[in-house]
């Protein structure tokens, strides 16, 4: 089973990615990792940590000659700020940060190790481990995309992009460009006010197979799954499938996806699955892949380190004081798409991987083509 695991903290000596189940013979892109990486650094909101850190990669097992051998992939990015061993400690805990409930768990006096691994630095092994599974998806021309859909009080309605890469000319990661100038405006109005804002992203899965995942336990449905790799991310605080929390004030018969038909006779989508009307269920029906596109939302909430600090209390005084300035970014929502958009793309490979396994990418196709001619036979 393909699986990831990340470990480093944000001011030790680095971030390692280790992957492993992914099959024999897939190429490896290094220059594909690096662009991912880079979208992550450079999007807008960003604070000045990311300008002192070019993120390079090595790769220290798992790769010859540009390909996957089968034995785990191991990858590190050194950290150019490493000084973990010098920062002092963090007594005067940031409202809404990890600080304070760590510092207890440990039943310590600094809130430093638990905002050291929970800080957003860790997710640049996530993004590293979703470009390699953009290298599998690839091989099937299933494409993967997050863009943003709104900062502080301005939404826009996304117009879906029709394939991946449309909106990567702009740090916002946006499909409507009008909207940049205000968001800058938002941006910079917190930036001089020492205030931090959230907002909400979107992940496309497009050319999703039907049938990916699993109905039988609870734990591997894909629609779980996905949920828990988008909720795991640093400030994301809420997460919708398909229309989501819209369902709530709806009656059954204007929210179900009814089937397309040409000639009475229904019309199959490219990779299975019969064409709907609509799309309210976001691509996902009792656990399982249904044929249409995969549709999640998140609400990222605000960065709870603050230019201008919050009141609190000194864990080590128990007095109210200014709550500790850290690194920060100003906006972190447009980074978390890219982020977004790596965890789904690893987990609809994953679930690809265990519907269609096989040792070698080339087995993977030849059962996946296999599976489809089946398909066309039955439908």
């Amino acid at each position: 089973m393909l699986s990831y695991f990340t470990t480093g903290e944000s001011h030790g000596k680095g971030i390692i990615a280790v992957i492993k189940g992914l099959p024999v013979g897939i190429n490896i892109d290094i220059n594909a990792i690096y662009s991912e990486l880079k979208r992550r650094r450079i999007a807008a909101g960003r604070g000045p940590r990311m300008q002192q850190e070019p993120d390079k990669i090595e790769i220290l097992s798992g790769i010859r000659k540009g390909q996957t051998i089968g034995t785990p992939l191991t990858l590190l990015v050194r950290n150019c700020v490493d000084t973990i061993d010098r920062l002092s400690p963090l007594t005067k805990v940031r409202p809404g940060h990890i600080d304070m409930a760590s510092a207890m768990k440990f039943l310590s006096l600094d809130g430093r190790p638990g905002a050291e691994r929970s800080s957003a630095r860790e997710t640049l092994g996530r993004v590293i481990a979703g470009s390699v599974a953009k290298s599998i998806l690839n091989y099937f021309n299933i494409n993967v995309i997050g863009y943003v859909t709104q900062i502080g009080p301005i939404f826009v309605r996304p117009v879906i992009p029709a394939k991946a890469g449309i909106q990567r000319d702009n740090h916002f990661y946006t499909v409507d460009k009008k909207v940049i100038p205000v968001w800058q405006s938002l941006l910079n109005k917190a930036t001089k006010s020492g205030d931090t804002l959230g907002g909400v992203f979107e992940v496309l899965g497009s050319n999703i197979p039907v049938g990916l995942g699993d109905h039988t336990h609870w734990e591997d449905r894909l629609d779980a799954r996905l949920a828990q790799a988008i909720m795991a991310i640093p400030a994301v605080k809420g997460v919708e499938i398909g229309l989501g929390f819209g369902y709530a004030d709806k009656p059954g018969s204007q929210v179900m996806d009814l089937f397309e038909t040409h000639h009475n006779r229904p019309i199959l989508n490219k990779y299975g699955g019969w064409k709907r009307t609509t799309n309210y269920a976001g691509g996902m029906e009792g656990g399982l892949t249904n044929g249409e596109n995969i549709l999640l939302r998140a609400v990222v909430k605000p960065i709870p380190t603050l230019k201008k600090p919050l009141l609190t209390i000194d864990l080590k005084t128990k007095r109210p004081a200014k709550a500790q300035v850290e690194s920060s970014d100003i906006c972190a929502v447009p980074s978390a798409s890219v982020i977004g958009e790596a965890v789904v793309a690893f987990e609809i490979a994953t679930a690809f991987l265990n519907k269609f396994s096989a040792d070698t990418i080339s087995g993977v196709a030849t059962n996946f083509r296999n599976y489809l001619k089946e398909l066309r036979k039955l439908y």
